[in-house]
């Protein structure tokens, strides 16, 4: 493990005889602790083990012992917790015996540096020490800090030790606020320093990066950012970890990290439906909507805010509140759209700093980790918030196109007598990319010359003959965030040529990079219909679709598609979809493919031709849109057998009988008609052979 060979441990055969007698001796001494310390749990026992002093003092003792034998040995851990807490111990003397177990656990470190038990143990002790709220409290948690760098100094990638460092810096910036007196200095100042130490030392550190990244939005600037990280890339240009540092620094650095893009008006569920980028829970009760015929003229539209579930498996659950894509804002009452051509939207989102802020205040409330005087009271615990404000205005085809200038964003501050923070001069707003309607983020103070700079140096790097993948995959994306033409073609090839274990990775990627181009490209034409047939895709996700999913025919055939593409397919988010094309992949159940696109409310067709459709065993549990009429289902084992059910056979054309096994359908047979010569030479050429649907009767 870790490239520690066996012959390194033991030297000779004596030295092995000897850990092996000290095994057995150990696995004995485990199984006499447990049964003694099986009750230290129960405080109100009066004769269990930590009632008798001595006892306990001596089970204490032989605790370390053990841990010394078998530091991942959690009942010792958890019985020195026990001992800890014993009312005997007064306020005093429990901080003394914490402080002496920190010292203990750093010569168990030096040892055992990435045991989970070891790191657990520590992380109670410092929440203890932070409810008994002593005076030498700052001064404890900046030697943890500093431990934490010397044993990063030795292994720069503990994720043990870089978790702890979160939680080391999550109390200090609770002391400096003020919660528990002051502290001097910045602690994020100082964790930043001490993060750039540690590149310094080692650029190939990217936990490091990463951390550092973290505090970006008040310490570093892009000129530094790009200073230190410029020589490192030109040292070794296909070091992974300083590309991906590049990526966020051009994209992601201090980028608003959810926002719009793309919204409409339903009139079908007379409702208005929010695209965001990415996954987002919203706060229904703090977000509205105001609408009027001018910005002037506006009052406020009620209704009822629900997500719009994006995944079939978690469609089936019960009161989940999880992110999602896209949400719903249902009108109360019949509102005429027309009247309306402004939009006030007021959106508020859930972050996920305030998700991990809730589980720090949740840790530190908890019994064994608070013994303070001072309880936290969750009632006062404020998530941190994020506010988007739109202005929009509505186009006749119900489509509302987003404004990225007027748009403005804010974080919740209770500080502020509005109770919130504007972050415009903090954070960047997202961009709407060259020749395409995709909005994106792009990192804060990246300029045209940026790009420039950078393409420059990747293009010397290129010129000096580098073999590097991360230089073509840099310059393509770049390119197109500029605007400049690139060649998909050319930059995966090279891709594939320099590292040929990833060639599938590759060809996929490629593959989605042409999707990308044909759909922003129909978009531009103001198409509302795309083609996408014949070039191999196995998977068509959201963020592909997202500035395209108001299209309302997709065609999707001969393609790779099939049931483990349902788990993330993105057309279930395209509720203006009325024919979908999918003949001529590899789907093999009906009902989870209908299960899927169970929030297409308007969908009228889908042509499953060719697909190898199987029979099943319930088709009476069949998700079927009430809008869907026909199912095309010709040329495979499910038409066949519902032919056979039905008393038909292929060559009933222009035959419809009732559909037993699907109610308020019918079964049909109709000819094709003719095909031409190309058709006899294309995969369709099944098309000479009669078609068989399911078609609606009823509604």
């Amino acid at each position: 493990m870790h490239g520690i060979r066996r012959e390194d441990v033991y030297k000779t055969p004596e030295e092995a005889q000897a850990f092996t007698i000290k095994l057995e001796k150990g696995f004995k001494l485990l199984d006499s602790f447990v049964s003694s310390v099986r009750d230290s749990d129960d405080a109100s026992l009066s004769t269990g083990i930590l009632a008798d002093k001595e006892e306990a003092d001596r089970m204490f003792a032989l605790s370390s012992d053990i841990i010394d034998f078998m530091p991942e040995f959690y009942p010792s851990w958890h019985y020195r917790k026990n001992y800890l807490l014993h009312p005997r111990h007064d306020r005093d003397n429990l901080h003394r015996l914490l402080i002496e177990e920190l010292t203990m656990i750093v010569s168990v470190l030096k040892k055992s540096p990435k045991s989970f038990a070891v790191w657990q143990h520590r992380l109670w002790v410092l929440s203890v020490l932070f409810s008994l709220r002593y005076d030498d409290l700052g001064e404890i948690l900046t030697k943890e800090l500093s431990l934490c760098m010397v044993l990063f100094g030795l292994d720069g990638r503990n994720f043990h030790g870089w978790g702890h460092v979160n939680y080391v810096r999550h109390y200090l910036k609770l002391l400096e606020t003020g919660e528990a007196g002051s502290h001097n200095g910045s602690v994020d100042k100082l964790c930043y320093t001490e993060f750039t130490k540690l590149i310094d030392k080692n650029f190939s550190n990217s936990s490091a990066w990463f951390h550092r990244g973290l505090l970006s939005e008040n310490h570093g600037s892009l000129s530094d950012e790009l200073d230190g990280l410029t020589p490192a890339i030109y040292t070794d240009p296909n070091d992974q970890c300083l590309w991906e540092h590049f990526d966020w620094l051009m994209y992601k650095r201090n980028a608003l990290g959810h926002y719009l893009v793309r919204h409409y008006y339903s009139p079908e569920t007379n409702s208005l439906v929010f695209y965001f980028n990415d996954c987002v829970k919203l706060s229904p009760n703090d977000g509205f909507i105001l609408g009027g015929p001018s910005e002037d003229h506006c009052c406020k539209l009620e209704g009822v805010w629900s997500a719009i579930c994006s995944s079939p498996s978690i469609g089936k659950l019960k009161n989940v509140n999880l992110p999602e894509y896209a949400w719903r804002y249902t009108l109360s009452n019949p509102t005429n759209i027309c009247s309306i051509s402004f939009l006030s939207v007021f959106l508020v989102i859930e972050t996920k700093k305030g998700l991990i802020d809730s589980f720090y205040f949740h840790m530190r409330s908890l019994p064994k980790c608070n013994v303070g005087s001072k309880v936290p009271d969750d009632t006062n615990y404020v998530p941190q918030l994020l506010a988007l404000r739109y202005k929009l205005r509505l186009s006749a085809d119900e489509d509302i196109p987003i404004d990225l200038d007027s748009m403005e964003f804010m974080r919740n501050c209770l500080d502020t007598p509005e109770g919130w923070k504007d972050l415009s001069s903090i954070l960047r707003g997202p961009i709407r990319l060259p020749n395409s309607t995709r909005i994106v983020s792009l990192g804060k103070d990246i300029t045209d010359n940026t790009m420039d700079q950078q393409m420059a140096m990747i293009q010397t790097l290129l010129d000096m003959g580098t073999e590097s993948k991360y230089l073509h995959l840099a310059m393509h994306k770049m390119k197109r965030y500029v605007g400049e033409p690139s060649d998909p073609d050319q930059c995966y090839n090279n891709v594939q040529r320099i590292d040929t274990l990833r060639g599938s990775l590759y060809k996929d990627l490629l593959l989605m990079d042409k999707v990308d181009n044909i759909l922003d490209s129909g978009a531009l034409s103001g198409s509302t219909s795309a083609d996408l047939s014949g070039i191999g895709i196995s998977r068509l996700t959201y963020r592909n679709l997202q500035p395209h999913v108001l299209l309302e025919e997709l065609n999707l055939s001969n393609n790779n598609l099939g049931n483990g593409c349902l788990l993330d397919i993105g057309i279930c988010l395209m509720l203006k979809l009325r024919f979908v094309n999918l003949s001529l992949n590899k789907f093999t159940h009906l009902s989870k493919l209908l299960e899927a696109l169970r929030n297409l409310s308007i969908l009228e067709r889908i042509d499953l031709s060719g697909n190898p459709l199987t029979a099943e065993d319930d088709f009476g549990s069949l998700h079927i849109p009430e809008s869907l009429c026909e199912i095309d289902i010709a040329n495979t084992p499910l038409a066949e057998y519902l032919l056979n059910e039905a008393g038909l056979s292929s060559s009933d054309t222009n035959e419809s009988r009732i559909c037993q096994h699907i109610p308020g359908f019918v079964i049909c047979v109709t000819t094709r008609g003719e095909a031409s010569e190309s058709d006899a030479a294309s995969p369709r050429s099944y098309d000479r052979l009669p078609r068989v649907f399911l078609r609606r009767t009823t509604k």
